[in-house]
């Protein structure tokens, strides 16, 4: 009774407590603002404040820095191209404008050319092959020119290369014109004996005397192959669009490359003005006001006066970037569903976890000592969680082995009083019998009587529910006694005692009902001799006592119901059996580790074990003296 009027007031306290928290959550309603808040909700606004939100402007941000950075990349890129393509250009048209510089200077040329004094056929013959070698060495070290041609004015005609037809007449004229200044083509179409139809750029220079500088003695072109120049151009520029080509000083196409662009687009002031002042630098151009342009603009520092102007559309370069801007999105789309599933594992693993200790808690508090938390891992969490079960176990364990107890102890009372019988009439009849029949010489039954009254009297004379081992063990002899002269030679048994066992504590009628048991249930009618073997010994920290014997034992299904009922299963009615009746006083005197155990059982015998503390105390920790049990 103390110990429920201990746990009245431990739920008073909980419930005292709880309405100050109430309380105090009242007060902070008013002040508190997201303190107050459940966990559920706490955990979404930090996930919201701190990571979702954050997250998703740090990924845009970062989205627009990266496309930024893609485009300044691209031009970075764009640039160097055409850098590259720029120098390969001017040297390729600077080592042709060297080599009309050659010839004007080389003397072979000047003396093939004069018309005076008239060369022999000899000396013309070693000019021309000195002139034709060094072509030769031109043409096959420089892949992209295609022929050299020298007219000279006297007669004397070189042609190195491939053969072409065509009129070349309006760039003869222009090179006419400038009077020994290098005139570059457009791209024009001529014939040749060799390849058919080809498109070609050209230089056109009239030689001149080198005495007298404004006398001509004949005319140079040098045909360079426009594929390879274009093939050149493209290298430049971006590949699924844009266009770039080259454009002189007048503003004509010389050649062009990549997509064709808009008709009349040439025709805007704003873009002429920029190839004109030969900008270099990326700017956003609209062309005739439907789509802007990446403009970049390079010169070639050679006599061409050409200048390379590439046009990238702006919607090709971001489509070239749409990969990348995919895969960012699907990074950040990645990033908020991790940090999502982080919310819903944290919820599950945590939160949820921490309500159901919460809701489990109430029930207590309010006296349902049912209350169990579902253990779903092995965490801190669930290891509280599992802390708070066996205390609840513990608690509900307490409360009913005291009631049990004290039902017990109420229904041995009440079995006393209808059962009571006086002691000292049925001691002094026993031994008015036994006297009687040592006068008639009657020794057995004499024995047999005196047994019997030393079982009563071991049994019935003491009023406690505790006893020593060595008096249980005087019981159990006395009982055995008797049933073997009952038996006959068809019973043997054999008690056996470790040293210093003696006044082990032990609760009355505990080993003797056992042995009762196996007399009345278990003997094999078909053997010639049943034994019965009741050993006491240390195990460690505990004292076992074994019950053993060579009956016909339990049935499968008897030892699995009994095996039920050891283990706390089963109603109050199955349980009223002597088997549960002790293993029940001795768990509830020792503890719940303590009691009575079905070792094994077969058609060879049974072993039953009682398993008691090694020292002499009760589960509440208290300690009882020999002079206590003795009695």
């Amino acid at each position: 009774m103390q110990s429920k009027a201990k746990l009245y007031t431990i739920i008073e306290q909980q419930e005292q407590q709880e309405q100050q928290e109430q309380q105090g959550g009242v007060a902070m309603n008013r002040y508190g603002g997201f303190r107050n808040f459940g966990l559920k909700r706490k955990a979404l606004g930090i996930f919201l404040l701190f990571i979702i939100l954050p997250t998703f402007g740090v990924g845009v941000i970062v989205q627009h820095q990266f496309n930024e950075a893609l485009q300044d990349q691209f031009i970075s890129s764009t640039r160097r191209n055409l850098d590259t393509v720029t120098s390969q250009l001017a040297e390729q048209t600077k080592m042709v404008e060297d080599i009309a510089d050659y010839m004007i200077l080389n003397p072979d040329m000047r003396a093939f050319l004069q018309p005076y004094p008239v060369l022999t056929p000899a000396q013309l013959e070693n000019r021309k092959r000195n002139i034709e070698g060094f072509l030769t060495f031109q043409l096959i070290s420089k892949s992209y020119i295609r022929s050299i041609v020298i007219n000279g004015y006297n007669g004397n005609n070189i042609l190195m290369g491939e053969p072409f037809s065509g009129s070349e007449q309006s760039w003869i004229r222009q090179a006419e014109a400038r009077r020994g200044g290098i005139v570059w083509s457009t791209g024009y179409p001529l014939h040749s004996d060799w390849a058919g139809e080809t498109q070609l750029i050209s230089l056109f220079r009239i030689i001149n005397s080198y005495d007298e500088i404004t006398r001509p003695l004949g005319r140079l072109i040098v045909r360079m192959d426009e594929a390879s120049m274009v093939k050149l151009l493209d290298n430049g520029i971006f590949k699924d669009g844009g266009s770039v080509w080259l454009v002189n000083d007048q503003g004509h196409t010389v050649l062009s490359a990549g997509q064709p662009l808009p008709e009349r687009f040439t025709a805007d002031p704003a873009f002429v003005d920029i190839l004109t002042a030969g900008v270099d630098d990326q700017v956003t151009f609209p062309v005739l006001g439907k789509q802007d342009y990446l403009s970049f603009s390079r010169t070639i520092d050679t006599a061409t006066g050409w200048h390379i102007v590439a046009l990238i559309p702006q919607s090709k370069v971001n489509e070239g970037f749409q990969g990348i801007k995919w895969m960012m999105t699907l990074i950040l789309g990645a990033i908020l569903l991790l940090s999502l599933s982080a919310l819903i594992g944290f919820h599950f693993t945590i939160i949820r976890p921490i309500l159901e200790l919460k809701r489990e808690t109430n029930r207590v508090s309010r006296g349902d000592f049912h209350a169990s938390v579902v253990i779903r891992s092995r965490d801190e969490i669930a290891e509280l969680g599992r802390k708070f079960n066996e205390m609840v176990i513990t608690i509900r364990e307490l409360i009913d082995y005291k009631y049990r107890l004290e039902l017990r102890q109420r229904e041995s009372e009440l079995k006393l009083l209808q059962e009571q019988v006086d002691p000292h009439f049925l001691y002094n009849t026993l031994d008015m019998i036994r006297w009687t029949a040592r006068l008639e010489k009657a020794e057995r039954s004499s024995q047999l009587i005196e047994m019997l009254s030393r079982f009563f009297r071991n049994g019935m004379t003491s009023k406690s529910y505790r006893s020593t081992l060595e008096q249980e063990l005087e019981l159990v002899r006395s009982y055995l006694y008797l049933q073997q002269h009952r038996l006959g030679g068809r019973l043997q048994y054999s008690l056996y005692t470790e040293a210093g066992l003696e006044q082990q504590l032990m609760l009355k009628a505990t080993i003797q009902p056992l042995v009762e048991n196996v007399i009345k249930h278990g003997l094999n009618r078909r053997q010639n001799v049943n034994q019965i073997a009741v050993r006491c010994y240390r195990a460690e920290a505990e004292i076992h006592i074994d019950v053993i014997d060579n009956g016909k034992g339990m049935t499968p299904g008897r030892l699995a119901e009994v095996q039920q009922l050891l283990d706390g299963h089963g109603d109050e009615q199955q349980r009223r059996g002597a088997l549960c009746n002790i293993h029940d006083r001795l768990s509830i005197f020792f503890g719940t580790p303590y009691g009575l155990k079905v070792i094994s059982s077969s058609q060879e015998g049974t072993w039953l074990r009682i398993v008691l503390p090694g020292e002499s105390t009760n589960r509440m920790g208290g300690e009882y003296n020999a002079t206590e049990y003795g009695s």
